[in-house]
């Protein structure tokens, strides 16, 4: 069948639901925490393991939905709304219990189950989004413009985030809870209107036969051991070590930021707020740029620059803390200018893992002769929601332990020494991981074009002995697998 075109319009609607995904994930991670300590009555440690309870469950509730996508298109419903954008238009309404998350001065247990429905939500959402990509084209370049689309409205999305709080606080006063309260309501049309664009703009594929299920092979085992068999993937798991390490990195950052702002250096809330939308401003523009710098380059060695930029923005941050400025117009200066490198650093790591992610499923097929979108998009789901609440979560520990008092206006140097600490070895340590990762990571754009074609030659009914040793060389290094092992020849 031949394939329908992707134009313009369909790029933009595309990634109009990141505002969404990220959105909600950036709110988690630079805000959540605060809110909980400082309007919410609970201490750092309550705070913190609230998101990482939610984590646990996420650990089912992610991989589930992923497995269940796959499946859906067998389904009445599936059949008459697709087995991935249906659960975009079932989630429009549910965006309404957002507004729950910021009620100010509940309990524990209001916040907690409140939390966790927002978790389920968003899998039921972005999981399905997520496959999307490869659902509508096999393009390298296409592929690579529609992730750059969603990174574009990504970065709206960290705008918003990092914005409206600070317009909310200067409105309603900095110490009114009802700002954040409007600022959830304010987020949830916005969240409801971009995720119809994408419905109303994206297809799914349809007549291939790897879509139809085979009902010999359902059930919960076979469920288990579907979703466990993507492990087996090299390319994927080492993709999934670059994206954990780099995305708690950044987590790390987000969750300590306004405290460093607010505590380490003096300065307040609505300042932190106007630092984050400074540095949320210099990512959009990287993404119009960010496809042609990963053909030129690769996606690894693209990350490598970005690491670099990312680690001496950090280090500088920790320097200043220690520097006659504290408390200075000069530092509020030094940190605009360090938002322009970390808005650069934070645009291209989070562009590349994504637009990695849309060839894993091709990886895969070769491997299975199926697509298992889902599986995949499940696993990295529950990946990324667990590095924006593990880094709130660990930063609340750290901040606990050196002696941080949520209600203390002034901070004592031994928690302040603790956070800066944690900011900038705790980012160290998990960039070096990544940066070593990615020399093993072989997924660029001339070894996905010669997957491709491999891919076809087979559909084509194209025998395995006829494969060229270059072929066979790039695939078992993509696949981990021996060649004559591939084309569902394995046990996955």
């Amino acid at each position: 069948m031949q394939e329908r075109k992707v134009k313009l319009r369909n790029i933009i609607g595309y990634g109009a639901t990141d505002v969404f995904g990220n959105g909600a994930l950036a709110v988690v991670s630079t805000w959540m925490l605060f809110f909980y300590t400082s309007f919410g009555g609970l201490t750092a440690i309550e705070g913190g393991s609230i998101l990482a309870i939610a984590r646990v469950c996420d650990a089912f509730i992610s991989p589930i939905m992923g497995y269940f996508t796959d499946h859906f298109g067998n389904t009445r419903l599936g059949k008459k709304f697709g087995r991935r954008r249906f659960f975009l238009l079932a989630g429009i309404p549910l965006m309404l219990l957002y507004i729950l998350l910021w009620i100010p001065k509940a309990n524990f247990w209001y916040y907690l189950v409140t939390y966790i429905l927002i978790e389920a939500l968003t899998a039921m959402v972005m999981i399905p989004y997520e496959t999307l990509a490869p659902e509508m084209t096999t393009s390298y370049d296409v592929r690579t413009k529609m992730t750059s689309s969603r990174m574009i409205w990504s970065a709206i999305a960290t705008f918003l985030v990092s914005w409206l709080p600070g317009r909310f606080f200067a409105a309603m006063g900095k110490n009114n809870p009802d700002a954040f309260l409007a600022n959830g309501i304010t987020l949830t049309v916005i969240f409801m209107i971009t995720v119809l664009l994408t419905y109303f703009t994206t297809w799914e594929r349809k007549g291939d036969p790897e879509t139809v299920v085979d009902k010999s092979k359902t059930g919960p085992f076979h469920a288990l051991k579907d979703i466990g068999s993507v492990f087996r993937v090299k390319s994927y798991v080492l993709h999934l070590i670059i994206y954990l390490f780099t995305f708690t990195a950044r987590d790390i950052v987000s969750a300590v930021y306004v405290y460093f702002v607010v505590y380490a250096v003096k300065s307040n809330s609505v300042e932190a707020s106007n630092l984050l939308t400074f540095g949320s401003i210099i990512g959009i523009p990287c993404n119009f740029i960010w496809p042609k710098i990963m053909t030129k380059f690769g996606p690894s060695k693209m990350l490598r620059i970005m690491y670099l930029m990312m680690f001496g923005t950090v280090a500088v941050y920790g320097l200043l803390y220690l520097s006659p400025f504290v408390g200075t117009v000069q530092m509020i200066i030094f940190l605009y200018v360090l938002q322009v490198t970390w808005g650069v650093s934070n645009s291209g790591t989070g562009y590349v893992p994504w637009t990695v992610f849309t060839f894993i499923p091709d990886v895969d097929e070769i491997m299975t002769g199926k697509r298992r979108e889902g599986d995949f998009a499940g696993i990295m789901t529950f990946a990324r929601k667990s590095t924006s609440s593990i880094a709130p979560f660990v930063t609340g520990i750290v901040l606990s332990a050196c002696g941080f008092n949520s209600s203390a206006k002034v901070q004592t140097g031994s928690a302040l020494n603790g956070l800066v600490l944690w900011l900038v070895l705790g980012v160290g340590v998990l960039l070096l991981i990544a940066t070593i990762t990615t020399y093993f990571f072989k997924l660029d754009k001339d070894n996905h074009a010669i997957l491709i074609s491999e891919i076809s030659r087979l559909k084509s009914g194209g025998s395995m002995k006829d494969v060229s040793p270059d072929t066979k060389k790039v695939v078992e290094d993509l696949t981990g697998m021996k060649y004559e092992k591939l084309w569902g020849n394995n046990n996955l």
